[in-house]
């Protein structure tokens, strides 16, 4: 299956709506008709316009449908702030708060297998996600739940 490619203001579009907990076709569906009033309660971001993503997704030709429906989707392009955006939304990680950012590069950034395998599938495009000296005999743990310290810093 390939992933979708998303420009940052639509893939924080279908992070955001995610985050209400919604299932794929309801998002969808509330999407399509424009009618936003059961999500804005229940997303992390309700004060992020949502008419106006969707309006960007068509002026691109972003298939931010397909991205919701398969949950396999790359950004094209991503800079630190969407990825600390994309930390929040995805898995509830604030800057400064639950990681440190040096430059353009975020460490200490504490994530499961799972989460990490997810993250290199969204961005491994343009950024390294790679465990930290620390966490090297943790990631060998069976426990899947262990939240691991990673490092992500750009490929170039």
């Amino acid at each position: 299956m390939s992933r979708v490619p998303l420009s940052i203001p639509v893939a924080m579009l279908v992070e955001n709506v995610l985050t209400s907990g919604e299932p794929g076709e309801v998002i969808i569906d509330c999407l399509q008709r424009r009618d936003f009033t059961s999500l804005l309660s229940k997303i992390k971001e309700p004060s992020m316009d949502l008419g106006e993503r969707l309006d960007t997704a068509a002026e691109v030709g972003d298939n931010w449908e397909e991205a919701i429906r398969s949950g396999v989707y790359e950004f094209k392009f991503l800079h630190i702030n969407a990825l600390k955006r994309l930390l929040y939304f995805r898995f509830g990680l604030k800057a400064e708060q639950d990681f440190i950012q040096e430059d353009l590069s975020l460490k200490e950034v504490y994530l499961t297998v799972k989460q990490i395998s997810l993250l290199q599938l969204l961005i491994g495009r343009q950024w390294i996600v790679q465990e930290e000296e620390q966490g090297k005999d943790q990631a060998k743990a069976s426990d899947a739940s262990l939240r691991i310290p990673v490092h992500i810093r750009l490929k170039y």
